[in-house]
Parts: structure tokens; C-alpha cells; sequence
């Protein structure tokens, strides 16, 4: 498997050969029954039925117009304390604003004409807490030189840097090498170059047959609600290599009552499904995708 973690929404290639799991993906949990998200974890499963059971009965013992009160207020995800817990490792999103939506320079001004930050863009740039600023800081000012492209004392002393953070990101998605992980500047450009790497063999093909590349026959399996920067990649690499790029339908990514139908998923698998790329949230529809459960049926069903 190849995962792809940044501020972008992660996303997830199921490829052929040598595969790692990574331990990163995280469960999400919701407490509330009218709420349209699930849980990637089937191990939650039978405690959130008999949640969601309980939940629906005090709703049906309500009566008046408190039945049909604001379903948000109840709406909690498991673990939702933590962005609360790390608040103060963000100063930016102690940032307030007046009237005219400009930003204020005391951010302790608390009238009743002020607002505070509400940041919903991290898919587009996340922000960076303290320990990432003050280790960009301590870089330019210590260490900044050229990685990897000189012989001098700050050059080697950047480049131990950066080789040294490869091995701690090895570690941390329980990669097998070090060799596995490779830096971009995004999901954008990682998915980009997956795709161009497969489907581009400068006419020849691979010395080693199990070496994985897209050719004539072989089928690309994506849903039709991705994210553009994983749907136009796909279309050039198939153009390229003349593999069938194939669609699981917007309503079976999201069903009528926000889940993944996997029946459906696994009706488009075939032998010939060579890749399957897909997003693990939904950055329109806010479904999660059972990863776990898709995985065994890509692992089952597709190319080997």
C-alpha cells in the first residue's frame, strides 16, 4: 500500500506487490443517531448500534418541539477532545476580528464586536503549531544550507537533518525501509507522480515482469467523488498507458444514508484491477470510507 498523509484529505493506493499497513488511520466515532457519518472500526459496531438504539428511544420519548431539536447539539466524534488540548500550540487561531472582518492586533480585545478565528481551510493549507514554527526558525537560523549538495559543515549538518526526519517518518507509518518514503510537497504532487510513474515506460517495458506499471487491459477503480487532484491523474495515466479508468458511482461512495456501499465497490473489481485509488473522508460529503473492510476486498478480488 502506498498512504499518503499530508493536510490534503489521505488518501489511500491499493496496489500489487510488496504491501505495510500503516498505523495512522484513525476511527472516527459518532455518538449521535442522526448523524450521517460511521466509523471506519467494525470493532465499534455493536456498541454504536446499541448507542444509536438508546439515543433513538430518549428522542422517541420526547415530545412537543423538543423532538425535533438541532440534532448538532448531541453530535460528538470519539477522541474530540484533542483540538481543545492543543489549542494553545496554535496562536493563530487565538486571532480575532472586527466587524469588518479585519484582523485585530489584540487579540484579547473580547467586545462584543469581535470574532474569533474559525479556521476550515486545512485541506487547502493546514496550520503549524509551535514545535513546527520554532523548528523552522531554529533551521534557518542554525542550519540553513543546501541538502545533500555540499561538502561544508552546515551542508552535512542540514542534510542529517532531513535524512533523519525520513527515519522517523519510516517509523511512524511502520514502513519497511526508509527507502519507502519519498517527500513532496503535497497529496497533489504524490499522487501525480504515482500515476506518472505508472503509466510512463518510455515505450519499453519493465525488465522485471512483477515491476508494477499500467498497461492496455488493466483497469484504475476510483469513485466519482474524489477530489479532482485524484481524478485528473488517473484519466492522463490511462490515456497514456491505455488502461480503463472505471467509477464507483456518487451514489454508492455515498449512499442515502452517508455510507460506502461496498457491495457495490465490489462488484467493479475484477482480476484486471490493477489500482485502486480513493480518499479515506470524503472532503465534500464528509463520508468516511471503511478502509479496513475495502482493503480485504482489493486484496481479494483485484490483481494480485
Amino acid at each position: 500500500d502506498i498512504f499518503l498523509a499530508s493536510s490534503f484529505t489521505p488518501t489511500r493506493f491499493l496496489v500489487g506487490g510488496r504491501r505495510w499497513q500503516s498505523p495512522i488511520v484513525s476511527s472516527l466515532s459518532v455518538s449521535s443517531s442522526s448523524s450521517k457519518i460511521t466509523s471506519t472500526s467494525e470493532e465499534d459496531q455493536p456498541r454504536r448500534d446499541k448507542e444509536s438504539s438508546n439515543h433513538s428511544q430518549d428522542h422517541d420519548d420526547e415530545e412537543g418541539p423538543e423532538a425535533n431539536r438541532s440534532w448538532w447539539k448531541d453530535f460528538q466524534l470519539k477522541d474530540s477532545s484533542l483540538a481543545p488540548s492543543v489549542l494553545a500550540d496554535f496562536p493563530i487561531l487565538q486571532t480575532t476580528f472586527d466587524g469588518d472582518g479585519k484582523i485585530l492586533p489584540d487579540s484579547d480585545d473580547t467586545s462584543t464586536s469581535t470574532k474569533r478565528l474559525i479556521y476550515l481551510d486545512s485541506a487547502a493549507t493546514s496550520q503549524k503549531p509551535i514545535p513546527v514554527t520554532t523548528a523552522l526558525t531554529d533551521y534557518y537560523l542554525r542550519s540553513n544550507s543546501n541538502v545533500h549538495r555540499g561538502a561544508h559543515a552546515l551542508s552535512r549538518e542540514a542534510t542529517s537533518l532531513y535524512e533523519s526526519s525520513r527515519d522517523k517518518v519510516a517509523k511512524f507509518v511502520n514502513a519497511r525501509s526508509r527507502n519507502e518514503i519519498v517527500f513532496t510537497s503535497g497529496a497533489t504532487e504524490a499522487i501525480n507522480l504515482v500515476a506518472s510513474t505508472l503509466s510512463q515506460t518510455c515505450g519499453k517495458p519493465p525488465q522485471n515482469a512483477r515491476e508494477l506499471y499500467l498497461t492496455e487491459g488493466d483497469e484504475v477503480l476510483i469513485t466519482e467523488n474524489e477530489h479532482h487532484s485524484n481524478i485528473v491523474p488517473w484519466q492522463m495515466a490511462c490515456r497514456r498507458s491505455g488502461a480503463t479508468l472505471k467509477h464507483l458511482p456518487s451514489n454508492a461512495a455515498c449512499t442515502a444514508s452517508g455510507e460506502f456501499d461496498l457491495r457495490s465497490f465490489e462488484e467493479l473489481l475484477t482480476p484486471q484491477t490493477k489500482l485502486v485509488s480513493l480518499q479515506h473522508v470524503s472532503n465534500v460529503l464528509g463520508t468516511i470510507y471503511p478502509i479496513q473492510a475495502i482493503v480485504q476486498l482489493v486484496r481479494t478480488k483485484a490483481h494480485p
